[in-house]
């Protein structure tokens, strides 16, 4: 029987996950499901918990949001783990973007039935720092407003929350002078907005950053926007809801394995609802050595042969 570790983040949803937890271990119990949970209490705790604990178990699952997934799946991929969500937090952007479900039962229905794929990971590097990751990580105005939302707007939730965080933003944001080296292309030098990249196709609790972008790609979406105007950033926050951003004047898309960015002035890096510096002038992200095995739902797995074809 597969046996599985809930790593539980009870202050996710703004501190809901603690109070939904005995609803949610009731439904695991029901279905019959062997396993342990273990709530975190305090930041990287999941990341501890994943790598000392998920070695005794075959699936570790990160139960919150975007924030958990990133750290749980840190852990996991130390131990060469497999690595599941259950999706309870305010934007859900991996779990989302890889076909979980919002309705709890049905996402235990999916960690159940145990189907597996191997999804890229990420390193994000800064001068003081370095985490994997599994979906986006982002820098420029993106990472900023992220950083708002720790302290600001904690009665709203998911892109509602982002969309009026980013509005406010933006009017602050003053673009910085950067050079952007991918692979072996020529270097980009740009007055920076946003840069964002990942494997997956949804940040900001819905944002189509990169639309029909999954994890089990080879390389990175990239996506830069820079050398335009405050009005326009405006513009392009709206368009950039549902991915319709690509093609737009001030917008460029890439793929590529290992990303170098020099700005002029310190920037923050988010990584999956996490900042992982709040000012760093030099940083790379680079493709993990090695992928994670995922429980994923069979819609992903269906979609991955599809696109096979």
């Amino acid at each position: 029987m597969t046996s599985y570790l809930f790593i539980v983040n009870p202050n996710a949803r703004n501190g809901k996950i603690g109070k939904m937890w005995p609803k949610v271990e009731s439904e695991i119990k029901k279905q019959d499901f062997e396993y342990s949970a273990e709530l975190t209490k305090e930041p990287l705790h999941a990341i501890d918990i994943a790598r000392d604990r998920g070695k005794d178990f075959d699936c570790v699952v990160a139960t919150g949001g975007d924030g958990t997934v990133n750290e749980v799946a840190n852990g996991a991929y130390e131990i060469d783990g497999t690595f599941g969500a259950l999706p309870l937090g305010n934007g859900n952007d991996f779990a989302f973007g890889h076909k979980y479900d919002d309705d709890f039962v049905r996402s235990l229905n999916i960690l159940r039935e145990f189907k597996t794929l191997d999804l890229g990971m990420g390193i994000a590097r800064s001068e003081e720092n370095e985490r994997y990751f599994i979906n986006i990580v982002d820098t420029g105005v993106g990472a900023t407003i992220s950083v708002s939302s720790f302290t600001d707007a904690k009665w709203l939730r998911g892109f509602v929350k982002y969309y009026y965080l980013a509005l406010k933003g933006i009017a602050k944001y003053r673009v910085v002078p950067s050079k952007i080296k991918i692979d072996d292309l020529d270097e980009i030098k740009t007055d920076l907005v946003i840069m964002a990249v990942g494997f997956g196709n949804r940040f900001g609790g819905g944002f189509n950053v990169f639309p029909d972008n999954y994890g089990f790609r080879d390389d990175f979406a990239i996506v830069i926007a820079g050398d335009v105007g405050k009005l326009y950033q405006y513009y392009l926050l709206n368009v950039l809801k549902p991915g319709k951003h690509v093609g737009k004047k001030g917008v460029q898309i890439f793929n590529g394995r290992k990303i170098s960015l020099e700005v002029d002035k310190p920037l923050p890096i988010e990584v999956e609802g996490e900042i992982v510096s709040y000012g760093a002038r030099s940083i790379e992200f680079e493709v993990a050595p090695r992928r994670i095995k995922t429980v994923v739902p069979q819609e992903l797995i269906d979609l991955k042969k599809e696109k096979k074809n």
